[in-house]
């Protein structure tokens, strides 16, 4: 064989950096200590759940089972399994019942079961399969769908083709039989465009065995559940099955509430078992690619929401909680997180500091997240909460080549994207940074064993891996150790990699050493609870506004140490650990601009002392960091006891009031810049233009730069204020030599007085030297007058013209044409009923036993649209709203329809829901201890927002006089600094369907300028006046001679008939409806003998009465019943002379005046009346005639005469139409118009959600009379989800 000849050596790949370990000392560790490699530990997975299936996550290196419980805290996978059933028995002797799909399930009567009772349940595949499996799944279902569609296709085709060539000329009823088949090829050809996967559907079985509940679910769905496996709690057996072979998606249950309900436990995506391996997978046959702590065991908690879309929700939080303290977890890593407005409090929070950390002894990890590297971008939990270790992400030389494929290498540092401190109360945010990226194994779902995935999700399991190692050497060697002294060893121990705060790189053998060589000092297990007096009891000190920066400060310093389970003071061997702690310290500040005392003597109480922190001095622009660092006296090298952090981010002045410049700011791969700019008051929005620019005239590769432009506003998450932009730089365009430099031009809003972090990246990976200049101009319109603040304009509709003073206090503005567009109707909806409840003990309770209530609330609401169009709804509850982490109560929303279909769900976040006409519910739960705080809620409203098909608009005038009139005048499009002019808001009357008084209109004041990122200038909420009251014209009344006595005959007569209307329905029980009975006929009797017989109200009110009985009736009564219809209709028919009645409605009617005018609307409205009494009976005629099973072909004909559209929009009507098609064997016709009905209705309403089942029923039957088996099956699967057996679980 010829010699493989190539430019250079092929080298081995560089498998250390597929998941690093080199860097972080781990791979020392092992070698050195390889029964240390996790054992003993346990870890818990906060994430979307592990896959038990995945490569690497069956044992441990010493043989253990890898995962030891799997649970779904979420609820996303819960199925109510409270219907119970008794079998039947089939010929075979096998038991039988039928599942809530319909299917007959085939049980084994070999399965134990004393009670002999089976627990119910059906859950759709598609709410248990993450997101992009469902994809993989509809895609495949999709095409073995269209074979069998496109079969029947051809078969009507060329049934209808034979039909055509065997019939040449066509009687009338012939064309009908043309029509029917007509109508079911565009049947198809309509359902098809409409096709929606339902998914797979489940059938759930759920029995005591005499031991455990377990379950069976009928995955196959075929109804055989004999070889089905049955499951019980995972935790008790470690089994789990796999749903088909074509999905390889893996499931397991575990059993809650005496049986009630099933929960099905399937990852929410693959983010969690690929952090779980990142952990501790073990790869026997290849221990190169292992996790970082092989030996571990791993506990999975699913805390992401498969109904949102895998985002983490309160109560799954809640729960998880009590997992991990349940399972003895050692550690937890959270690879999850969000912005958040407080930080280190909330629920969540509280539980984990408090109980799972401070109590029992868990070491909490967590992602610091991926908003860098802007400052202050650090998510919660991780980067916000005390007693958690947060990481951030970076990466290595190994990494680069293994896992980037680089062709030219780059420094070594954090990743780019990876978040910053400090927290908004000063602390450092980051505790250590660890390896950011790793490929290793992803579910069996995603057909592929291994993937690359990035971010701080990487780098915390990273590290928490690297602390199972510690603690597995700890235990090994019989070290005690507390949360507190790990942490602590992690900082001081860790590699100083040069960070702007500090943070160093997490070292597993020196953080071990470290351990070991000072495990005498007991103070190690003490965390000490910094706050910043003056700063509103803050962890550190974070200055950053112009005024705080600008003159020097004396601020109070209070310390406390905590003890573990310090929460219990009732424990004495707590006391007697306060009353021995002492510990003598020596105070270092890090910069010469803070002074501090030089020693401070600590007990175990709370102790203070005063430190001077003068920024005055420091350059303007910058962002300053410093420290104030405790030592233990006795012992400095154990390194620091705790650190106080210190970030000035001092502004700098504009270089004119409202433009600065910072040219050719220097660049290379990581590098960051920050400049920090005092925004002017007044100031709105800002315009930044990056441009590229070299002292060579030599073209660039563009790199790719992260630029944000960040404040930060007392109370608010910082997303709320920040913009980011992803751009590319390089001088030339597109790299070319000499051409023009490369530029990028942004605008965003800004908050006047606020300091403007401007912060600058070239991205992690993009190679070489560039150089910036930017040029930054600020612009500001206020709207002052009728307004709730600099954004937000309120105008009440009824005031015809409102005014408002315009000003420009910035500079020059120019090209200004307001406008306001309302694209928004807003309705304030109190609930229409509330209840609490305790929730159950099962996964509901607190860790200290505390039993949790449950408020749910409805929202009754109504979308108005025509046609088949859809409205986009936002449900709000701002009380509630964008509060996750940092919130004490727990929300979660459901919207469902009148038959329980759910439509949406929703959490704190606010998000648009399309919906077609109809109306529908809102459930809201509310979570908390404290059934006193819930009850506050109960009367809670909410906001629902209606987005409008056409906004509104509001013209906006210069000139009171001219607006007055209608007469239109330009608002000046030029406003000079300074200059202050009017601006009048016409009101208008025109206002959208469905806008009632008291509602509003929301939207925006716009002025004609570029587009702006970020929030709107001015956002205008517009109230809704009352409605105009039609004026009363002169007209002239009819004098009528006044008679008493008839007056008085004519009202007892009315409320007779009122009562007898409403007979048929009003009474619930056997003994009033008898009683009602009796009462009728002694009513109608009476009122014949009184001369009402031709009373048209008294004949439909007995018609009503009618119809409602044979809807009602027994099936050996129907007959009768429905005879009664006929007779009662008959009545009506022979009192109204239609000769007449069609006589006068074919008649053009001349306008009158006078008393003429009178005359001619008083028998306008009278022959209304018996034309609508007509058209009742001769309905109820065909409606009997169906009833009886008799030919209604001339009754249908004969009401069609008089009623438009019949057979369209009333259910009644449309039965009739489709009885009489059925009859005659054409099932197309009838399908389809029960298929036009159906499209008509939306998502229904509360008086017509019982006709809505009955149609679908019917369709299922048509379908089946059409032998169309594929589109029967589809219609069965979806009816299980529109109609299920009662309100989804939360």
């Amino acid at each position: 064989m010829t010699a493989l000849e190539t430019i250079r050596p092929i080298a081995e790949f560089p498998v250390q950096g597929i998941l690093p370990k080199e860097e972080t000392e781990a791979a020392t560790f092992l070698k050195k200590y390889p029964n240390y490699d996790g054992r003993n530990t346990i870890i818990a997975i906060l994430d979307t759940g592990v896959d038990p299936g995945a490569a690497g996550l069956q044992v441990t290196s010493d043989g253990k089972p890898k995962i030891i419980d799997i649970v779904d805290c979420s609820g996303a996978g819960d199925v109510p399994t409270t219907t119970t059933i008794k079998p039947t028995e089939s010929e075979d002797g096998d038991p039988v019942v039928t599942g809530l799909s319909g299917r007959k399930l085939r049980l084994n009567k070999a399965w134990k079961n004393p009670s002999g009772e089976y627990r119910l349940g059906v859950k759709r595949a598609y709410d248990l399969f993450p997101d992009e499996l469902q994809e993989r799944i509809k895609a495949e279902r999709a095409q073995e769908f269209q074979k069998k569609h496109f079969s029947l296709v051809a078969q009507v085709q060329e049934e209808l083709a034979a039909f055509i060539k065997a019939h040449t000329t066509l009687s009338e009823e012939e064309e009908r039989t043309k029509a029917d088949l007509s109508a079911r090829l565009d049947i198809l050809k309509d359902q098809f465009k409409s096709y929606a996967d339902p998914g797979p559907i489940y059938d759930c079985v759920v029995f005591h065995d005499g031991n455990v509940w377990r379950a069976v679910v009928d995955a196959k769905e075929n109804g055989d559940l004999r070889d089905a496996p049955t499951l019980t709690d995972y935790k008790t057996e470690r089994q789990y099955a796999t749903f088909s072979n074509q999905d390889k998606c893996n499931y397991n249950v575990n059993i809650y509430d005496d049986g009630n309900m099933l929960s099905i436990v399937v990852i929410a995506g693959s983010h969690g078992t690929h952090v779980a391996a990142i952990t501790a997978a073990n790869h026997p046959d290849e221990p190169a690619i292992n996790g970082v702590a092989p030996g571990a065991q791993i506990v999975s908690i699913k805390i992401g929401d498969s109904r949102l879309g895998t985002i983490e929700t309160h109560h799954a939080l809640t729960r998880a909680v009590k997992v991990i303290i349940d399972d003895k977890c050692d550690l937890a890593n959270m690879s999850y997180g969000e912005a958040t407005s407080y930080n280190n409090i909330g629920r969540f929070v509280d539980l984990i500091r408090e109980e799972a950390v401070g109590r029992h002894g868990c070491i909490f990890v967590s992602s610091a997240g991926n908003a860098g590297p802007a400052l202050s971008t650090v998510g919660a939990p991780g980067g916000t909460t005390a007693g958690i270790v947060g990481v951030g992400a970076y990466q290595s030389q190994a990494m680069q080549q293994a896992e980037y494929a680089l062709f030219e290498s780059v420094p070594e540092r954090p990743y780019t994207w990876s978040s910053r401190g400090p927290t908004l109360d000063g602390d450092v945010g980051v505790s250590v940074y660890a390896p950011g990226a790793a490929i290793t194994s992803i579910p069996e779902y995603e057909l592929s064993k291994f993937q690359r995935m990035n971010g701080t999700s990487m780098s915390s399991p990273n590290a928490c891996g690297c602390i199972s190692l510690i603690l597995s050497g700890l235990k090994g060697e019989q070290k005690s150790y507390t949360p507190y002294r790990v942490h602590r060893a992690l900082i001081n121990a860790s590699k100083d990699i040069q960070d702007q705060f500090h943070v160093g790189f997490l070292q597993v053998d020196k953080t071990f050493d470290h351990l070991l060589k000072y495990h005498a000092y007991e103070e190690q297990d003490v965390h000490y609870n910094i706050q910043i007096a003056e700063r509103e009891n803050a962890r550190g000190i974070y200055l950053r506004e112009w005024e705080e920066c600008s003159k020097a400060h004396t601020l109070t310093v209070k310390v406390e140490p905590k003890f573990m389970k310090d929460i219990d003071y009732n424990k004495p061997d707590i006391n007697d650990k306060k009353l021995a702690f002492e510990c003598r310290m020596a105070l270092v500040a890090t910069e010469s601009w803070i002074r501090v005392p030089d020693f401070l003597f600590m007990n175990g109480a709370l102790r203070q002392f005063e430190i001077k922190v003068d920024p005055t001095q420091l350059t303007a622009g910058l962002v300053h960091v410093a420290e104030i660092q405790a030592f233990d006296s006795t012992c400095p090298a154990r390194g620091r006891v705790f650190s106080i952090h210190v970030v000035v981010a001092k502004p700098m002045e504009l270089n004119t009031k409202s433009y600065i410049k910072f040219s050719d700011i220097k660049f290379g791969p990581g590098h960051i810049e920050r400049r920090l700019i005092r925004v002017p008051a007044g100031a709105s929005y800002a315009e930044a233009i990056f441009r590229s620019s070299s002292s060579t005239n030599a073209a660039q590769m563009a790199a790719k730069f992260a630029i944000y432009a960040s404040q930060l506003v007392p109370q608010l998450r910082y997303d709320h204020t920040r913009q980011g932009y992803l751009v590319r730089l390089g001088k030339g365009s597109y790299a070319e030599a000499g051409a023009e430099e490369q530029f990028e031009t942004k605008r965003f809003t800004v908050h006047g007085g606020h300091t403007l972090e401007l912060c600058m990246a070239q991205y992690w990976d993009s190679p070489g030297a560039h150089t910036v200049t930017v040029d930054l101009t600020f612009h500001g319109l206020q709207v002052n007058g009728s307004t709730n603040g600099s954004r937000a304009v309120f105008i009440n509709g009824a005031d015809q013209i409102t005014r408002f003073n315009v000003t420009a206090p910035i500079r020059r503005e120019e090209g200004l044409s307001p406008s306001i567009s309302l694209d928004t109707l807003r309705k304030v909806i109190r609930p229409s009923e509330s209840s609490i409840k305790p929730l159950g003990r099962d996964r509901d309770s607190l860790p200290n036993t505390r039993l949790m209530y449950n408020l749910i609330s409805t929202y009754p609401f109504k979308v108005e649209t025509s046609g088949k169009d859809t409205v986009s709804v936002m449900p709000r509850f701002p009380s509630l709203n964008n509060l996750l982490y940092d919130s004490p109560l727990e929300v979660l929303i459901i919207i469902s329809d009148l038959n329980n279909k759910v439509v949406g769900y929703g959490d704190v976040y606010l998000k648009w829901i399309k919906l077609p006409k109809g109306e529908y519910n809102l459930r809201l739960q509310l979570r908390h201890e404290s059934e006193e705080l819930l009850e506050k809620f109960r009367h809670l409203p909410g906001i629902f927002d209606f987005h409008l098909s056409k906004a509104q608009t509001l013209e906006v005038s210069g000139y009171w006089p001219d607006a007055l009139v209608g007469k239109k005048n330009a608002f000046p499009s030029i406003l000079e600094r300074g200059e202050v002019k009017p601006a009048f808001v016409l009101s208008t009357a025109d206002h959208p369907k469905g806008a009632k008084p008291g509602d509003f209109l929301v939207g925006e004041w716009k002025w004609g300028l570029p587009k702006l990122d970020g929030t709107s200038l001015s956002r205008v909420v517009y109230s809704i006046p009352p409605e105009q009251i039609p004026i009363k014209e002169d007209t002239v009344e009819l004098e009528e001679e006044v008679n008493v006595a008839r007056q008085l005959a004519e009202q007892v007569r009315d409320a007779q008939v009122a009562w007898l209307k409403k007979s048929g329905t009003a009474y619930k029980t056997d003994k009033d409806k008898e009683a009602a009975i009796v009462a009728r006929k002694e009513l109608i009797t009476q009122m014949d003998a009184a001369g009402h017989g031709k009373h048209l109200p008294y004949l439909l009110a007995q018609l009503d009465v009618a119809l409602a009985l044979a809807d009602d009736a027994a099936e050996a009564d129907k007959a009768d019943r429905w005879k009664n219809v006929l007779a009662t209709a008959s009545k009506i028919t022979t009192v109204i002379d239609e000769a007449a009645l069609a006589q006068y409605f074919g008649l053009k009617q001349v306008p009158l005046h006078g008393k003429a005018e009178a005359e001619q609307k008083k028998t306008k409205k009278e022959k209304e009346e018996v034309k609508n009494a007509l058209v009742a009976a001769l309905r109820a005629r065909c409606l009997a005639q169906v009833g009886l099973k008799q030919d209604s072909t001339e009754a249908f004909n004969h009401l069609s005469q008089w009623s438009e559209g019949t057979g369209v929009s009333d259910w009644k009507s449309v039965g009739v139409y489709l009885e009489r098609e059925r009859r005659n064997g054409r099932p197309g016709l009838a399908l389809q118009r029960v298929n036009t009905w159906l499209s008509e209705q939306g998502g229904g309403t509360k008086d017509g959600a019982g006709n809505i089942k009955s149609a679908l029923s019917i369709r299922r039957e048509l379908l089946h009379e059409l032998k169309w088996s594929v589109w029967e099956e589809y219609e069965l699967s979806w009816d299980v989800i529109r109609l299920p057996k009662g309100p989804a679980p939360f």
